[in-house]
């Protein structure tokens, strides 16, 4: 289990957020830009300090130690590939960095799963976005992690390759036995992907519950954004105004 207690005061922004997250759980953190999201996963990881709190891991206090401590890895929303690699030089290369001993069959076998055989001798220019995707997920597994943490992961991509990579998500966390902490602003992938949704308006957490009592929840859909604008999406496909 993560347990996560942080406050952080930035020049105009305070944050105050507390929960939990199960182990092996898919948990989405939902809300609109600047509600602290994102700063959130960085506090987790390591890379910000907080003002106060802690970051609790099983039963070990994480909170002092550096990022590559933590048992935890951050996917930006940059993805963080080198350029200058090949697709199989960005896969190995964090093992290489930390020295950490490079598993060779769980290699072949994430290659083989993520679809990334005829990707190797590429580089990161000559991937589409949803490649450069699929293997900054594959460096992300290979690192061997406790914790994965999401920066809207797919907010870049065009609809059709979200879609596609909204369902390899949705498989391959039970694949690999991870827990899983997603940013969105987005609700259909939150109702989709999470287990769980944590729902950050203003630096505060307004909801923590399954996706599909989101909607029934006043309070929070009086206090989100996200969540007011999801509902009405929800209500005109129910009235029969939109129908896919």
């Amino acid at each position: 289990m993560l347990k996560v207690k942080a406050l952080k005061r930035l020049k105009d922004f305070f944050l105050d957020v507390e929960f939990e997250v199960k182990k092996g759980s898919y948990t989405v953190i939902l809300g609109e830009s600047g509600a602290g999201k994102s700063l959130t996963l960085k506090i987790i990881s390591g890379f910000v300090k907080p003002d106060s709190g802690k970051i609790v891991l099983g039963n070990r206090d994480v909170s002092t130690l550096p990022p590559e401590k933590r048992g935890v890895v951050y996917l930006p929303q940059s993805l963080g590939l080198f350029p200058h690699m090949s697709v199989r030089d960005n896969l190995v290369f964090p093992l290489k960095l930390h020295k950490n001993e490079l598993k060779k069959d769980l290699l072949e076998k994430v290659v083989e799963e993520f679809g990334l055989k005829g990707l190797l001798d590429r580089y990161p220019s000559h991937l589409s976005s949803g490649e450069k995707q699929r293997v900054a997920l594959a460096r992300a597994i290979l690192a061997n992690p406790k914790v994965l943490l999401f920066d809207e992961p797919l907010s870049s991509l065009d609809f059709h390759i979200k879609v596609k990579l909204m369902e390899f998500l949705k498989t391959f966390k039970n694949t690999y036995d991870l827990t899983i902490l997603h940013v969105t602003h987005d609700p259909l992938e939150a109702s989709y992907l999470a287990e769980e949704v944590i729902v950050l308006s203003k630096g505060k957490v307004v909801f923590k519950g399954k996706p599909e009592n989101l909607l029934t929840s006043g309070e929070v859909v009086n206090s989100s954004e996200v969540v007011r604008a999801f509902k009405r999406l929800s209500d005109l496909v129910n009235k029969g105004s939109l129908s896919f």
